[in-house]
């Protein structure tokens, strides 16, 4: 079966390794399983491992790594290292989370998860970080090598942050700082979704190719999203396909290559062009929440949010930059405030245990990349990280979407990335990159 998917099985290796059930309190002998996969360097001196994480969170890292042995951009990564991949903890193949709660409220679902399940305490970014420690004693490698992305830069920056000494190369690609996870950085990723959004529609005609253009615009997309509420597509099972729907489903072409978007873009212009091969085929792509981050990932998410939400951080953000109206602007009054002014995390009792304000003391440089149009992780968040990270390096991509390095969309970024990973070579400092 990986086989078949094109990836590289030969001298694979799979485990199960054992670790506490929380770092933070070493008297508890309660322990969990972390699945991991570890597979062998092609070229004859390989340099060491080389962990990674693509984000989510909530994404299987072991998916990842298998999927990274297919791409051409990371083969000359491929030659130097062994590749480890690995699912952290609740997540996938490892020690999941065990919850059942019939309600549809968020805050009771998390409250409830913590009750049933100790797991759904400890699986912050600061604990992935300390597995990781643990894969690396296991290793035995002397310093830690990693590739982390959009989520991912978070538990390489947590790792930063507790190993300074043990950090080696840590690329962190399309990156979140400390406060990711406030309700500030929550609206900013809010409103940088909408502004990618717009910009897509507005621009489908002379960017993708497309048989029809399905909204024009802004405009276009609020009027359309009100009369799916009012009466919605229905798929031929049943599932109403309405305003929130259509923005969310739009909401996933922009985690895709041209060619992806033109797929999302082309299928919903046929839906509204009464194509039921369509409605079905989006309403499909919608059932497991399309971009939305499940039970697991908003539980992380908790775990790493600050103990101070910032409102007034949030108010002050939004009076300056505006309320786009696709948010509900452009007045800014408590009826348009109400939906970002987020405080469900409160719910979960240890909400907050993880959070820290990242920074690298070792000697090592960290490279971190932004891009300048990125709709999931604001370009700001890269910028702020190397702030507070101190040594680091900010490569800038200038473009759309997400993912700069190793992704098959700039020469530059991956050249920039496999230099340093293979050599620790840093890129001049303001280097930008742009699309192929």
């Amino acid at each position: 079966m990986l086989a078949d998917r094109g990836a590289r099985i030969e001298g694979m290796r799979c485990a199960l390794i054992e670790a506490p059930l929380d770092w933070n309190d070493p008297e508890n002998p309660e322990t969990i399983e972390l699945s991991i996969l570890h597979i062998p360097a092609t070229g004859e001196e390989p340099i060491g491992t080389l962990l990674s994480n693509p984000g989510g969170p909530g994404v299987s890292g072991i998916d990842f790594t298998l999927d990274q042995t297919i791409q051409e951009s990371f083969a000359a990564v491929q030659e130097r290292y062994d590749f480890l991949g690995f699912d952290p903890r609740g997540i996938a193949r490892s020690t999941p989370l065990q919850c059942e709660s019939e309600s549809e409220i968020f805050e009771l679902q998390i409250a409830m998860c913590a009750d049933q399940d100790p797991l759904a305490l400890s699986m912050g970014s600061a604990q992935v970080a300390r597995d990781m420690e643990l894969m690396r004693h296991l290793m035995g490698d002397e310093t830690m090598h990693y590739a982390g992305f959009s989520y991912g830069t978070v538990i390489g920056a947590s790792y930063a942050t507790l190993f300074p000494e043990r950090v080696g190369r840590l690329l962190l690609d399309s990156a979140w700082p400390s406060d990711w996870s406030s309700p500030l950085g929550s609206y900013e990723q809010y409103a940088a979704m909408a502004a990618a959004l717009v910009d897509m529609l507005e621009q489908c005609g002379a960017e993708y190719e497309v048989s029809a253009c399905p909204i024009g615009g802004e405009d276009q997309l609020m009027l359309q999203m009100e009369a799916l509420n009012d009466r919605p597509l229905v798929a031929t099972d049943g599932t109403p396909f309405d305003g929130e729907m259509l923005y969310g489903y739009l909401s996933t072409a922009l985690y895709q290559l041209p060619a992806g978007r033109e797929q999302v873009l082309d299928r919903i212009a046929g839906a509204l062009g009464g194509d039921q091969t369509a409605v079905d085929e989006a309403t499909a792509a919608m059932a497991d929440g399309g971009a939305r981050v499940d039970q697991s990932g908003m539980i992380v998410r908790c775990l790493s949010s600050p103990r101070d939400a910032n409102l007034v951080g949030l108010v002050d953000f939004i009076e300056t930059n505006g309320l786009p109206p696709v948010l509900g602007g452009p007045e800014i009054s408590d009826d348009t405030l109400r939906q970002y002014v987020d405080l469900k995390c409160g719910a979960l009792p240890d909400s907050g245990e993880d959070f820290m304000v990242f920074s690298n003391d070792s000697d090592a440089p960290i490279l971190v990349m932004g891009i300048t149009g990125d709709h999931a992780t604001p370009y700001a968040g890269a910028q702020q990280l190397v702030d507070e990270l101190g040594n680091a390096r900010l490569l800038t991509l200038d473009g759309r979407g997400h993912i700069a390095s190793l992704a098959n969309r700039s020469s530059c970024a991956d050249a920039a990335a496999t230099a340093y990973l293979l050599e620790g070579a840093l890129p001049p400092e303001g280097t930008v990159c742009t699309d192929d």
